[in-house]
């Protein structure tokens, strides 16, 4: 669960967390309520099975391609025969983490090296929602580790993390506009495939 990851990230970082903590707080004007996100009721879905199909960060970039306008048209449900109907566990390494503060969401990218933080990774994101409840909120109160900024570990936490698919179209639009990866995550991140509710964060020691 999300203690349980974030109580590593502060072992990780036990200088730092000594001189105390702060609390995240996600609220106007940038926080955006779950009913007016895009594709809320998918990205806020009862979580599901603590377990799912085993796959690696490799195996998301061939998920099949959609459109904007499919993802769009799929408000209500998952895009019909496609990943956001499956629950998958996904098996990689951390390399950053963050919270966003327009959904209070945890943003982590991983891929497939324990040596390489430049290959391709993906992105998971967990939600505060009840049922993934925890104290994920707090952080070290340091610069370099809290709202919208991303903490860079150079070396990464090897992990397991459950949750359904999920193509995020608003951002392949903005790729669309603008070019590279309309701003979805880093640089190294290549898919618009996210895992998205996610929850059951194993670390694998």
């Amino acid at each position: 669960m999300k203690r349980l990851l974030f109580l590593v990230l502060l072992t990780l970082f036990v200088s730092i967390a000594a001189h105390g903590q702060i609390n995240v707080q996600c609220g106007p004007p940038k926080f955006v309520p779950p009913n007016k996100q895009y594709r809320g009721k998918l990205k806020h879905r009862t979580i599901g099975n603590p377990t799912g199909s085993i796959i690696h960060a490799s195996d998301m970039y061939t998920f099949p391609d959609e459109t904007v306008d499919d993802a769009s048209a799929a408000i209500n449900g998952p895009i019909p025969d496609s990943p956001e109907a499956k629950t998958f566990t996904l098996d990689a390494f951390l390399w950053q983490a963050k919270v966003e503060p327009n959904d209070c969401e945890v943003h982590l990218e991983l891929n497939d090296s324990k040596t390489n933080s430049n290959a391709n990774r993906v992105i998971v994101e967990i939600p505060p929602d009840t049922d993934v409840s925890g104290d994920y909120h707090k952080f070290p109160k340091t610069k370099v580790f809290g709202p919208e900024v991303p903490f860079r570990f150079t070396t990464p936490v090897h992990m397991r993390i459950t949750g359904f698919g999920f193509f995020d179209g608003v951002h392949l639009h903005f790729a669309q506009l603008e070019g590279g990866n309309g701003g979805h995550g880093s640089a190294n991140v290549k898919t618009f495939w996210e895992l998205h509710p996610a929850w059951n964060v194993t670390i694998i020691p």
